[in-house]
């Protein structure tokens, strides 16, 4: 058998496909770009003809990725002409009462909420507030979502890692992205060593006007 043909026997191998991130997406010159809706809502849900406005759900916690999630949740409500929640939950254990006086919690929660109707301020959008007591903030945040017709629900989840690499807060992510009847955001915080590298604030990044 000659060399040629035992060639053209084998499988053809298709050369490997280098991908490195580095190279733009060329589009034709007659395709136009377009920008995807990310929360697509009909004008009869996101408050335009008399219709009832919908809303949106921003689950604050007290860390600096509030101020993100805050921001993001601002312009969205802008351009959907939605109704703005906040709510911050308190985790009650079970050793209390769900109903029980929690005053250190409950300050940290008003702080937070507070930080937060300050950028929502600065973006001219109206915040509503919430401090919620409950065993589960995963619960609360869904319950919440759905009580206000919510059509999003963002949230932040820090960068933190607890016992044996378990992110903190996955457990309520698990629960809310599981259970909420509407669209999920999930913003995760940068790495400290990389969020220590951002100088430009956030509210100038997304633009907010």
């Amino acid at each position: 058998m000659k060399l040629r043909d035992w060639l053209e026997g084998l499988p053809v191998r298709r050369t490997p496909k280098i991908i490195d991130g580095k190279h733009p997406r060329t589009a034709p010159a007659d395709e136009e770009e377009v920008t995807p809706d990310l929360l697509p809502l009909p004008a009869s849900q996101n408050g335009h003809g008399g219709h009832p406005m919908r809303s949106i759900l921003v689950a604050v916690g007290g860390c600096e990725l509030d101020r993100e999630v805050t921001t993001l949740a601002c312009k969205v409500a802008k351009e959907k002409n939605a109704r703005l929640f906040a709510v911050y939950g308190i985790e009650v254990p079970r050793t209390l009462a769900i109903d029980d006086e929690l005053p250190e919690q409950t300050e940290r929660a008003h702080q937070a909420l507070e930080r937060a109707a300050e950028v929502a301020e600065r973006a001219g959008v109206e915040l509503e507030s919430e401090v919620v007591q409950s065993r589960h903030f995963g619960h609360s945040l869904v319950d919440e979502a759905s009580l206000h017709d919510c059509a999003l629900l963002i949230m932040g989840l820090p960068y933190k890692q607890g016992v044996g690499g378990q992110i903190q807060g996955a457990e309520t992510l698990d629960y809310v992205l599981k259970n909420a009847l509407c669209k999920v955001w999930v913003v995760r915080g940068s790495p400290p060593e990389k969020a220590a590298q951002r100088v430009e604030p956030v509210e100038r990044t997304l633009a907010v006007r």
